[in-house]
């Protein structure tokens, strides 16, 4: 019967986009996406707080001048792993140098949305990687949530100038959150072997959410929790909406979160909806219906309205001209699908600012290609692609982006 409530939604979620046209569409004449502020739409996502700074010749001050200068009005802002090992040690050093880039960031007129992905490591669960998460039946597992919902706490206490958190990115894949035992694949971002079975992957994300978006509440009132980013796994959009689908039927079962408070209220999980809607190839009207199909989760488990950011969105053009001239028009739809067809997308992320050739070495060759710049090579600094200088137009941004490409 689930299946089946799944299937007859895609003719409805084809008919979103025009209803995006009617002010009365959603019910009773009220504008259900009244909250979505659309003058965040224009984003961008590079590490700029990293432990591990991977582009050559990155500098801060630079970064921020650039993403000005392309018309953004919103960043996805990373907090390195280093930034505390329990909610009693905080790296100070580390602390002030992140609190310096996010006043200027705030400083520049944009918007930082925090992604911060938390693992705790001081339990009586022994991870054997940085992301490793106690499975469900770990006798552990309570209280390693209960660890994480304190660590959330203290980072929202840290930066009450961040009033939007996401928690972790691509939780739906072993690859960024995954039992102990877990084999990667090297250099790549493949799904490894000996992972979560998908329906544990289930619980422990709906859990997760559910005791960080309590502790983010407990150090900052004013936080709003964001769903961590969900990937396409195999290029599937169903692998997303079935994702998403799945959590909302866990929070309803009245089986969630784990522990002895219950709750089945979707906002105890997360206030905002998150997935990377990337795709291979052309871009056309299946991707804005593939993305309404998901949306069509919070439709119908009575969350219509509730807003949507896309905190990683782009092309690898591979080092091709021609596919990056097409791949600009691809995402020039999709600007337009989000910015007038989809009215709970808020803000989108183009991925990412740089080129990185170290990015090869542990996401495939396809990773140093996503960037809007080149990398300085010994003889010009970072150089606009054709795809940034067309990103600037489409966010309306003004500067001069060979600024620092001869110096």
């Amino acid at each position: 019967m689930k299946n089946f409530k799944r299937m007859i939604t895609m003719a409805i979620a084809i008919g979103m986009a025009a209803c995006a046209l009617f002010s009365g569409c959603g019910g009773g004449g009220n504008d259900p996406y009244a909250d979505v502020d659309k003058s965040f739409l224009n984003g961008i996502d590079e590490p700029i707080a990293s432990d591990d700074v991977q582009v050559k010749g990155f500098d801060v001050d630079i970064t921020i001048d650039l993403i000005k200068m392309l018309g953004c009005k919103t960043v996805r802002f990373r907090l390195p792993f280093s930034l505390m090992s329990t909610p009693e040690s905080v790296n100070e050093a580390k602390l002030e140098e992140v609190k310096s880039i996010l006043g200027r960031i705030i400083a520049a007129g944009i918007s930082p949305v925090g992604q911060y992905s938390i693992f705790p490591a001081y339990t009586s669960f022994r991870p054997d990687s940085y992301s490793s998460v106690p499975r469900p039946d770990d006798p552990a597992y309570v209280e390693w949530m209960e660890a994480l919902s304190d660590m959330w706490e203290k980072a929202a206490s840290l930066f009450p100038e961040i009033t939007y958190w996401e928690m972790g990115n691509e939780f739906n894949s072993n690859t960024f959150f995954h039992p102990n035992g877990y084999q990667a694949v090297s250099g790549s971002l493949q799904e490894g072997t000996n992972g979560f079975k998908y329906e544990e992957q289930v619980v422990a994300v709906t859990d997760y959410m559910y005791y960080a978006t309590q502790g983010m509440h407990r150090g900052n009132p004013n936080a709003r929790s964001v769903m961590p980013g969900l990937s396409p796994l195999n290029n599937s959009f169903i692998a997303v909406e079935n994702f998403i689908y799945d959590v909302y039927d866990r929070v309803k079962s009245g089986q969630a979160p784990c522990g002895s408070v219950k709750s089945t209220e979707p906002d105890d999980y997360f206030e905002v909806l998150c997935w990377h809607p990337y795709i291979d190839g052309t871009l056309d009207e299946g991707w804005l219906n593939a993305q309404n199909r998901i949306y069509q989760a919070a439709i119908d488990n009575g969350d219509e309205g509730k807003k949507v950011f896309f905190t990683e969105f782009g092309f690898s053009d591979d080092g091709i001209e021609d596919l990056e001239e097409a791949q600009i028009g691809y995402f020039e739809r999709a600007y337009g699908y989000c910015k007038n067809d989809m009215p709970y997308v808020e803000r989108l992320f183009a991925f990412r600012l740089y080129q990185c050739s170290y990015a090869a070495t542990w996401g495939g060759s396809r990773e140093d290609h996503y960037g809007y710049f080149t990398e300085p090579d010994g003889v010009h600094g970072f150089g606009p692609k054709q795809k940034a200088l067309s990103l600037q137009r489409l966010y309306g941004g003004v500067g001069d982006l060979y600024k620092y490409y001869n110096v």
